[in-house]
Order: structure tokens, then sequence, then C-alpha cells
């Protein structure tokens, strides 16, 4: 396992929390079910709803459940509930800056999940805000091919799969992605860790890329989907974490 690159969150201005190198801290954030969505920044309903059930499973207790009847709001727009960004207890804001490295670490479960060939399900994003925000640098994404992948897309929006596996529905799985955060390629870098084990990516355990292209990122959970996606669908979410470290945060 690679060394860890210590962050921490340093207050910036406007009661916004950002991550910067400096001494260790473990959590920075993390999402606590006994909370509600407060933990988040926001939440984006469209349609849908985000709440705090028992874990279907048994497993891990009390759980966010996301759910969309997967009926559209308007023609215009695509589908989704979501839960974005990272809220502390006193209201400051966690994000990510050029020159961060973060780990983000969480379980989650998908029943159901529809599909269908040609189209896509975001199921976790690293989504850039301001000035050149665009298609997300990162996501994972649920194909029509029984897979699920990491995709990353370049400040160009050419997009690169950087690792698949089969899509299980019905039990819970991990992840933790590792994010040095920079728009410079030869700066910023991808790690990522599936049930527990470090995965190759492009075959490569470090990916280089540009992970950053506007002023600021953070991520967002839940199901988002391109129109030819239809039916109801539930995502649920345990032990999200922000952290210095893979150890900080894996589930």
């Amino acid at each position: 396992m690679a060394t860890a690159v210590v962050a921490v969150g340093v207050l910036g201005l406007a009661g916004t929390w950002h991550a910067s190198a400096g001494e260790t801290a473990a959590p920075l954030w993390q999402a606590d079910p006994a909370k509600g969505t407060s933990v988040f920044e926001g939440t984006e309903t469209k349609p849908g709803t985000v709440s705090v059930v028992d874990d279907p499973k048994g497993q891990y207790g009390k759980t966010y459940k996301l759910y969309t009847s997967g009926d559209k709001v308007s023609p215009e727009e695509r589908v989704r509930v979501e839960a974005r960004g990272h809220k502390k207890p006193d209201g400051s804001r966690l994000r990510f800056e050029e020159g961060d490295t973060v780990y983000v670490g969480w379980r989650s479960m998908w029943q159901p999940l529809p599909t269908h060939a040609g189209d896509w399900v975001v199921l976790w994003q690293l989504k850039d805000y301001g000035s050149g925000a665009a298609t997300p640098p990162l996501s994972i994404r649920a194909r029509g091919n029984g897979t699920i992948d990491l995709e990353y897309a370049d400040p160009d929006l050419k997009t690169t799969q950087l690792w698949n596996t089969p899509l299980k529905t019905g039990e819970w799985h991990h992840f933790v992605v590792g994010i040095k955060v920079s728009d410079d390629p030869s700066k910023g870098s991808v790690q990522f860790w599936y049930d527990g084990k470090r995965q190759d990516l492009k075959g490569a355990s470090t990916y280089k890329a540009a992970t950053l292209r506007a002023d600021w990122v953070t991520d967002k959970w839940g199901v988002y989907r391109s129109d030819g996606v239809t039916g109801a669908a539930t995502a649920y979410l345990n032990g999200a974490k922000v952290g210095a470290s893979y150890e900080d945060v894996a589930p």
C-alpha cells in the first residue's frame, strides 16, 4: 500500500473548509445518519428522496437511502437523486482545491438499479464547480452491459475507462478513492480500492490525471442517469468519510 500524503481541513474564507497539507486529522468529515442530511452540503432530488433507514441487509445499522421513482420532473431534466458535498457540524463546508490530497471512502448498495444498453447511470462523481465546470473529472458509472467502471474525463473532455468490474446489486460494496487535486495532469492523480483491495488503473497503481478544471471539486453519491434508462432506482450509502489517508476512511 502506498504511503498516504497527509492532508487536513483548514478553515478558509466564508466558512468554507479546504483540505491542505499539514498535521494529521482523521477523519476530516463523516456522514453520520443520526444527523440526517445535514451532513451534506445539499441534496438533489429530481425526483426523489434522501432518507435514513435501517440497513436492509442488517449489517451496518442506520443507512442513507436515496430513492427515485424515475418519473422525470420535466423533459429537459435528467433523473437524479444525489447527496452533494460535505458539511461539518459547525456549518462549514469541506471542498477540494488545487494541491489538496484527500481520500474518500464509503459503502454502496443498489437495489433496484435498472440499466440500459448504450446508456449510463452515475453512482458517484467528483464534480467540479465554478468557472470551467463541465463533465466530472471522475465518476463511477453503471453501464448497460452488466458492469460498473471508474471513468476519467480529461480537460478536453476525452473519457478513459480506468477500471471496471461486474455490477452486483443487492449487496454492499466498499470503495475508497484517493485524489491528488490539480488541474495539471503531471501533478494530479487517482488511486482506487474496491472491496478492500487496491485496483490497477490502466495498469498502474496510481493514475496521473487532471482532477480539477474549475475553482473546486466535491463528490456526490446516488443515482444520476441518461434518458434511456427508466424505472425506479435506490442507492444505499453507509460509512461515508473524507480523510488524510486510506486508513482514515476505509469502510
